[in-house]
């Protein structure tokens, strides 16, 4: 083998070396995006179900809100209906200490 072709198989050898080298870099490149793909998945995943959750806590918050008015609603009328019935208690018993004092 001559010299020139010993030179043009060590530029073939080092040009094959480098080639190799950039498929490699090449490949972890496309694991690390593989990788974070398969990661943002999770990522999309997780808030899929966080929205999911959180459309079932507004929908519960909203049942809650109206029972909670409407418990309200009745307990005002209960609180109205306990000082009227306490107003004509007191008047009777104003009554009744009126006439037994002889007004």
């Amino acid at each position: 083998i001559s010299k020139q072709a010993l030179s043009e198989i060590e530029g073939r050898h080092k040009d094959i070396v480098r080639l190799e080298s950039s498929i490699k870099e090449l490949h972890d490149m496309f694991m690390d995006i593989a990788m974070l793909v398969e990661n943002q998945g999770e990522m999309l995943d997780n808030i899929e179900l966080n929205v999911m959750h959180t459309v079932d806590h507004v929908e519960k918050a909203r049942d809650e809100t109206k029972r909670a008015v409407k418990y309200q609603g009745q307990a005002r009328k209960k609180l109205i209906i306990i000082i009227v019935i306490v107003a004509v208690l007191l008047s009777i018993l104003a009554l009744i200490i009126g006439l037994s004092v002889g007004l």
